[in-house]
């Protein structure tokens, strides 16, 4: 029997290792209440150490061998953008490798204790995200820097453990190549090992990943990765900001080791929105038009199968008719996300104005229009 409930005696450093959380709570206050939240955490990671070090042994000659044959393909967009619906979709197709839910909560288990691990979590995982509806299982695709947390302590998804310091850590950490030398070189380390670890999990040829986060490191992955393609898909930004304000609220409690502070407001996720989107707006004109695809959520589910189509027709991935039947039987099988149930408030409404208007005349939206909200 699934839970039905997004909050869990453990975090998500379950699988992580012990050297890695002492990392990631190393400038941060674990409150009192959440105690033995860490505690359970760091007890179940302490039990499968052991397993972390035999995985390393067998498979780091490989994985540090590894290098894409195929370019890698990175959907990236603001939370609540219709990232997930992408990268479900796209997912679907057999010659795809991703990061899947099991992989980033067990990054260092994904290709040696999957087999009987896998479904034992799966019991404890939400059939549904309690935020949009949308189906959720330990096979299924899943953004990035969850399980780049488990791996090494530089991400911004630390504010999802300690909301409490929402602003100084995307102060200090959104600009990932922008670090010491020490950590982007540990970021990319991790990061080629997580892409690793997806294809030989899956088997696919491509990888395709999904991160919020990537919007601020378009420039790192090129270097990364010269031949790589992007997609960035977007939404009207008062609706996405709205909506984005609402998700936090619900995901946090699942997994915090802080209390959300009373004086988080939505002045604070539009900040976020405008620092992150201007960030991508400026990159964007160092990749070549070649290698991305921009689109509106809203124009993408109007004509999924001709969107799609288009992105396998400009970016050499084969005919899309070879998998638009697995497309289909997806679609079928899982409903439609659930984003428009809240229309955005006049706080969100003035901030948004306040903040990025310029991004949203850049995204060719209007502001005025009722329709958006």
């Amino acid at each position: 029997m699934r839970r039905t409930q997004f909050r869990f005696p453990v975090t998500t450093l379950v699988g992580s290792t012990l050297k890695n959380i002492h990392d990631l709570q190393k400038f941060h206050t674990v409150e009192r209440k959440y105690q033995t939240k860490l505690f359970l955490s760091k007890a179940v990671a302490g039990i499968l150490e052991p397993f972390n070090l035999a995985e390393r042994m067998i498979w780091q000659k490989r994985i540090r061998e590894y290098w894409p044959q195929t370019p890698p393909l990175f959907i990236i967009g603001f939370w609540r953008s219709g990232t997930t619906l992408l990268h479900n979709l796209l997912c679907q197709d057999p010659e795809a490798a991703y990061t899947t839910t099991f992989q980033t909560v067990f990054p260092n288990l994904l290709l040696t204790q999957a087999w009987w691990l896998r479904p034992f979590i799966n019991l404890f995982l939400p059939a549904r995200r309690p935020y949009d509806n949308v189906s959720m299982d330990m096979d299924f695709p899943q953004e990035e820097d969850f399980g780049m947390m488990n791996i090494q302590p530089t991400t911004i998804y630390k504010f999802f453990l300690f909301p409490g310091e929402f602003d100084s850590i995307i102060e200090k950490e959104l600009f990932t190549g922008s670090l010491p030398p020490e950590k982007v070189s540990q970021w990319k380390e991790a990061y080629q090992s997580m892409i690793a670890k997806a294809v030989f999990s899956r088997g696919g040829a491509r990888y395709i990943g999904k991160n919020p986060c990537h919007l601020s490191r378009t420039g790192l992955l090129k270097e990364m990765y010269p031949d790589a393609k992007f997609i960035f898909i977007h939404r009207n930004p008062y609706q996405v900001v709205e909506s984005f304000y609402r998700f936090i609220h619900t995901i946090f409690p699942g997994v915090q080791l802080q209390d959300v502070p009373p004086d988080f407001s939505r002045e604070n996720a539009v900040r976020f929105y405008a620092t992150i989107m201007n960030a991508y707006l400026q990159d964007r004109k160092k990749i070549p038009a070649s290698d991305l695809i921009e689109l509106r959520m809203d124009t993408f589910i109007q004509d999924i199968p001709g969107n799609l189509g288009m992105i396998y027709e400009k970016f050499n991935m084969g005919n899309y008719s070879r998998v638009s039947a697995r497309v289909e039987k997806f679609r079928a099988e899982n409903p439609r996300p659930s984003h428009n149930s809240y229309p955005p408030e006049p706080e969100t409404i003035r901030l948004v104005d306040q903040y990025a208007s310029g991004i949203v005349h850049e995204l060719g939206y209007n502001g005025n229009d009722p329709l958006m909200f």
